[in-house]
C-alpha cells in the first residue's frame, strides 16, 4: 500500500522549494472530483513532502491521489515528473490486495448495473447497520474525511445517500468491496435483493 505514497513522496521531493511552494498552492485550485474536499489551506502551508504525501493518500486514497498529483505537476509544465509518477503507479496498481484476489467481481457475473447500483433506493432506505458497512470500507474506499461525512448524518437512509454521494469516483473493486460489506452486515437483506434481481 505504500507504492503509491512512496512514489508521491519521490516526486515531491524532487521538487525546488519554489517548485513546492507552487505546487501546494495549484493543489488548492485544481478541479476535486465529486465526493473529495479540499486539504485546509492552513494546514497545506506548513506541510513538508512527508507530510503532504501523507495528507494526500489519507484524504484522496491512493489511486486519486497519485493522479491528482500527476494532475497538478502537468498542469506546473512537469510532464516528466507527472508521466514518472503515472508510470510508477500504474505498475503498483497491477497488484490486487489480498482480500480481494480469487474474488470473481459481481460485475464480471452478470451484465448490466452492478449491484450496488441496481438496488440503489432499496438500500438506501433499508440498510440498518451502516455503521458496521462504514467500518469495512474505511482505509479501502472512504478517506478519513469521507467516513466522518456519512457518519455526521442523523439517520441511516441519510448516512446511505452520503456513502452513495462518493460512488461516481468509485471502480468495481469498491463497489465489490461496498458488496462485500453488505453481505457481511445485512445477509438476509442481501439476499432478498439478489432473489429480486
Amino acid at each position: 500500500m505504500g507504492c503509491t505514497r512512496d512514489a508521491i513522496l519521490e516526486a515531491l521531493e524532487n521538487l525546488t522549494a519554489d517548485e513546492f511552494k507552487k505546487f501546494k498552492l495549484k493543489l488548492l485550485s485544481v478541479p476535486l472530483r465529486d465526493g473529495y474536499g479540499r486539504i485546509p489551506r492552513g494546514s497545506l502551508q506548513s506541510m513538508d513532502a512527508v507530510d503532504l504525501s501523507d495528507k494526500l493518500v489519507s484524504c484522496y486514497l491512493e489511486a486519486y491521489s497519485a493522479e491528482l498529483t500527476a494532475q497538478v505537476l502537468q498542469d506546473m509544465g512537469m510532464q516528466e515528473t507527472a508521466e514518472r509518477l503515472q508510470k510508477i503507479t500504474h505498475k503498483g496498481s497491477a497488484a490486487v490486495p489480498d482480500d480481494i484476489k480469487g474474488r470473481t467481481p459481481t460485475s464480471a457475473v452478470s451484465s448490466g448495473p452492478h449491484f450496488v447500483d441496481q438496488h440503489r433506493a432499496a438500500l438506501i432506505a433499508r440498510v440498518t447497520d451502516v455503521d458496521g458497512v462504514l467500518d469495512a470500507l474505511y482505509g479501502k474506499v472512504l478517506a478519513e474525511e469521507q467516513y466522518q461525512a456519512v457518519r455526521v448524518e442523523p439517520t441511516n437512509p441519510g448516512k446511505m445517500r452520503k456513502l452513495y454521494s462518493f460512488a461516481p469516483a468509485w471502480d468495481l473493486t469498491c463497489k465489490d468491496l461496498l458488496l462485500e460489506a453488505l453481505k457481511n452486515t445485512q445477509p438476509y437483506l442481501v439476499a432478498d435483493l439478489e432473489k429480486k434481481s
